[in-house]
């Protein structure tokens, strides 16, 4: 068994293909964030996306253990009105690091801090997306 099925199965929600950019920063360790001089957000793309977590993918190798904060809006074309659209931000911990090719870096992230509301978009989003 690969180590990405075995990851698979250890997952308690299945994560759904998603591109969407957004910004995160380091929150800890903090030795991190001041040795790579982020204060601001760093741009990454969105992999994937379920009700706990996320994948995305980055230029910079992040340690496993790291605690993040990300931003992003989700946009759900299938939804109606205010719930259409829907800013979110999330804090989570580095699960997995994944060299992927030239400096790109894959890291699986579980959320550890997320709004009821916010979770509710991305329950409402991943439903929509599985019908």
């Amino acid at each position: 068994m690969n180590k990405e099925s075995e990851e698979r199965e250890r997952r308690k929600f299945q994560r759904l293909n998603a591109a969407f950019t957004l910004t995160y920063r380091i929150n800890h360790p903090l030795s991190l964030r001041m040795s790579v001089g982020w204060d601001v957000g760093v741009s990454a793309v969105m992999v994937d996306l379920s009700e706990d977590g996320m994948a995305f993918a980055t230029d910079y190798d992040i340690p496993i253990g790291t605690i993040i904060s990300m931003r992003f809006t989700l946009i759900n074309l299938d939804a109606q009105g205010d719930e259409r659209v829907e800013s979110m931000r999330i804090s989570g911990e580095v699960k997995s690091n994944v060299f992927v090719a030239r400096k790109e870096h894959r890291l699986g992230i579980k959320f550890t801090q997320i709004e009821e509301k916010d979770k509710t978009a991305i329950t409402n989003f991943l439903r929509y997306r599985k019908e």
